[in-house]
Parts: structure tokens; sequence; C-alpha cells
């Protein structure tokens, strides 16, 4: 029988793959066990379960996490085998939402714990768990900006926050006093103060809250992550400010949402698109007459 818990912690402890990372691998080697019965796969076992997924036509990232778990379970039962990779698609963000949208959910929050944690996830960009892992002292109410610790990658960072976000932090502070090393926002549910608050909760009340404001469209927490970007772009923010703000890696990763949304590149094409028609109308004060004489086509498509 698999010690699930061993390979877990042989994942987190020997190779430095962080918890979320670990969990969803250990649940990608249970589908495989459960599916093939198999607890000690070869290579062309591996490969074999994997052909279902092609022509099941699952997605990419399914495909590749599978890879990666069967891989890693591979290293950890002392027999390696590499694995290939589908060619990554060219992703297209959709359904984002507008400022109205977003403006709109604000005015259908049930309280201002609601509208504290609207604001931060619209505002900052900042992911879910981030989110829920904020600490009173993160938030720098002179700066204008929020410390992220440990986050995606295990990665710090800093980003900008609107003032008038930060006004709705304060007064949700005001209303639920928080130390400064505690979480800001904590789990009222379970009636726990000192217990952070679950991502779950978070996913739920923006569904709620898009819900009651008669938003359409699929909503989730990082839904706003994307819409700022997108909202920043058609503003004629530069992409080198989106990424910060969004603490990419990779340029690519933020050029993403250029290629998203045609309405982005439109703005810039009209704004520096030469105007040949006029260059055209004003070529008779340019060329001189002796020029239309010799070329009296030029004058014709005048």
């Amino acid at each position: 029988m698999i010690d699930y818990l061993r390979f877990t912690s042989y994942l987190i402890v020997e190779k430095g793959i962080g918890s979320i990372c670990a969990s969803g691998y250990c649940q990608g080697v249970k589908r495989f066990v459960k599916a093939t019965g198999i607890e000690e796969p070869t290579k062309d076992d591996a490969i074999k379960y994997l052909m279902g997924f092609y022509s099941a036509n699952k997605s990419y990232s399914h495909i590749v996490n599978t890879c990666l778990a069967l891989e890693r379970y591979s290293k950890f039962l002392g027999a390696p085998y590499k694995l290939g990779r589908p060619n990554k698609p060219k992703k297209i963000i959709t359904g984002t939402l507008t400022e109205i949208e977003i403006a709109r959910m604000f005015c259908f929050c049930a309280n201002i714990r609601e509208k504290a944690i609207l604001g931060l996830l619209a505002f900052t960009g900042i992911r879910n768990l981030e989110l829920c892992r904020l600490l009173v002292k993160d938030i720098d109410f002179k700066n204008n900006t929020v410390f992220i610790k440990g986050g995606k990658g295990h990665k710090d960072g800093i980003v900008c926050v609107s003032p008038s976000c930060l006004q709705v932090v304060k007064e949700y502070l005001q209303q639920y006093p928080r130390k400064s090393e505690e979480t800001l926002f904590f789990s009222v549910a379970l009636n726990r103060k000192d217990d952070f608050i679950r991502t779950g909760t978070v996913r739920k009340l923006v569904k709620k809250t898009a819900k009651r404001a008669g938003i359409q469209k699929r909503v989730w927490p990082h839904l706003f992550r994307h819409s700022l970007a997108m909202n920043m772009l058609l503003k004629g923010c530069d992409i080198y400010s989106i990424r910060e703000q969004l603490r990419h890696s990779y340029i690519d990763t933020t050029l993403i949402y250029v290629h998203s949304n045609p309405q982005v590149m439109q703005n810039r094409y009209q704004i520096f698109c030469p105007n040949y028609i006029w260059e055209a109308t004003m070529a008779s004060f340019i060329m001189g007459p002796a020029q239309y004489r010799r070329y009296p086509h030029r004058l014709q498509e005048q």
C-alpha cells in the first residue's frame, strides 16, 4: 500500500516543492492508482494512462500536472523516467469584469467586511491565498501599498493600492479591531477571530456578491486579478507597470492580456497609426507644379 504521507514529505522536504504543489502531485498519483490499480507504474503504464487523456481531449494543464506527478513518483520509487509534454496552447483571457461591473458589485456588498475583501482583490490584483494570509501590519496606509509575504513561488512583493480602497479597510478595522500581528480577515462563520479566512469562504463571498449585483458572468477571486490588468491596459497603462503590479516573473505572462483584448491594440493603433489620407490631401502643397506635370496620375488620385 502506498504511503502517501511519506511521498508528500519527500516532495516537500527533499525536493523543496511547496505544500500546495506537493498535495496536487499526491492527488494525481491517487487518481492514477484508482484508475489502473497499479501502485508502482512503469513508463509504459504511465504512457498508456496518459493516452486516455489525449483521447479524451483533456486540458493542457491537467495532462502536464499528471506527467509531473508520475515523474515525481517514479523518482520517489527509485526508477525515474521522463514523459513528454504537449505543446502549450496560446492562452486567451476572456470574461473579465469591466469597471462598471466591479463598481456595481461594490454597491451590493452586504457589509463593510465584504467591501474590504472585494476592494483588496479588485484594486491590488492579489491572489486569493495571498489575501487570506494578509496581516494587518502588511497594509501601509501611509504609502498606499500592500506587502505580500511568501506569495506564489515563495516570493515576497509590494503592490500599490488605491487610497479609496484603504479608506474602506480603515472603516473595516474600526468595526473589527485587529492587532498588528493578526490576520486582516478572520473566519466569522466559525466565530474564531484568531483563525484566518479560508479561500473557499472568499470564493463563496465573491460569487454571492456577483449574484446580488446581477452579474451574469462566472465570477471568482482570481478574475479580479485579470480584470485589473485588462482595465489598466484599456486606460493606457504601460505593460511594465502592470507586470510589477501583478508580480510576474516574465513579461510574456503579462503580454497575454494584450493579446486577449483587441481593444487594447485598437486604442494604441488609433493613436500611432499614420494618416495617409491627410498626407495625400496635403501633397499639392508639398509637390510643386513641375512634379505634378511629371506625375499626372497623382493628381487624378487626389
